[in-house]
């Protein structure tokens, strides 16, 4: 399945459920205005391509090396491609390729991606406690094992473990394997290869804890809810329904400032 496909099946992927934790009005939002394709989005695509489809990647994929998109050289060009084909500047293509050639060497992220698996899987399932349809479109799926690839700025197991509670990457994990264990029958691990952004490309795979994978797993099943009480409220609130007490930043009151309140003479 393309993703133009995938993307209009009528079910809640993670990217749009996880819109949720900001409010029912966020939810909404995105649901009624999907986000934009974006030359940062088509260049994650590429990366996910190269490493996970090396084969298609210079099918999909092409470099222009002439300069500046203009003139009847850049008109023929583009005029010569499949209207499907993504145009990469010679930089993002050597970059693409970089990536690729330093996951596929890694000894643990190489293995995984040449076990027997599936690239950019596309699941559909009914969550059994709400009855919601979902959907995922999975970067690597093998038996027992999701494997997720995310290029970021940097691997070590304290900032990435930040970032994985930025971008809620737990959840996605609980998320892809709710599905992948609803299309086998059979519970699923979830690792994720992570990758330098910027040369050299280090590699890291990692493996949540339990403590972790339950986080998730709690996040993903309190979202859901809230999205069925939504739907069958009519109600999609945002993240301030009621009124709610700012405190200033301390840099904001006197010097001589003792923790309380001293409104006489001010007003």
């Amino acid at each position: 399945m393309n993703f133009a496909d995938y993307r209009a099946i009528p079910a809640t992927n993670w990217s749009l459920l996880k819109e949720m934790a900001k409010s029912p009005a966020h939810y909404r939002y995105r649901q009624d205005e999907p986000r934009q394709d974006t030359p940062v989005m088509a260049m994650g695509r590429a990366v996910h391509c190269a490493v996970l489809e090396p084969d298609a990647f210079p099918l999909d994929f092409t470099v222009w090396r002439g300069g500046r998109r203009q003139g009847k050289t850049w008109e023929s060009f583009v005029d010569s491609l499949p209207s499907s084909a993504t145009i990469l500047s010679e930089a993002e293509y050597e970059r693409c390729l970089a990536i690729r050639d330093a996951v596929r060497s890694h000894p643990v992220a190489g293995e995984y991606l040449d076990s027997p698996g599936e690239a950019e899987k596309t699941l559909l399932w009914t969550d059994p406690d709400t009855l919601i349809a979902c959907k995922a479109r999975l970067d690597w799926l093998m038996p027992g094992t999701v494997v997720d690839l995310k290029t970021t700025k940097a691997i070590d197991q304290r900032r990435f473990a930040r970032t994985c509670a930025d971008f809620a990457y737990h959840g996605q994990a609980a998320f892809y394997s709710a599905g992948a264990e609803a299309e086998t029958d059979q519970p699923h691990g979830f690792v994720f290869i992570a990758v330098e952004s910027d040369a050299p490309h280090d590699v890291a795979v990692y493996e949540l804890d339990d403590d972790s994978r339950w986080a998730g797993e709690c996040l993903v099943g309190s979202l859901l809810a809230k999205l069925k009480a939504c739907r069958e409220s009519g109600d999609w609130p945002g993240a301030y329904p009621a009124p709610e007490t700012l405190t200033m930043p301390p840099w904001c009151f006197p010097d001589d400032w003792d923790g309380t309140a001293k409104l006489e003479g001010l007003r």
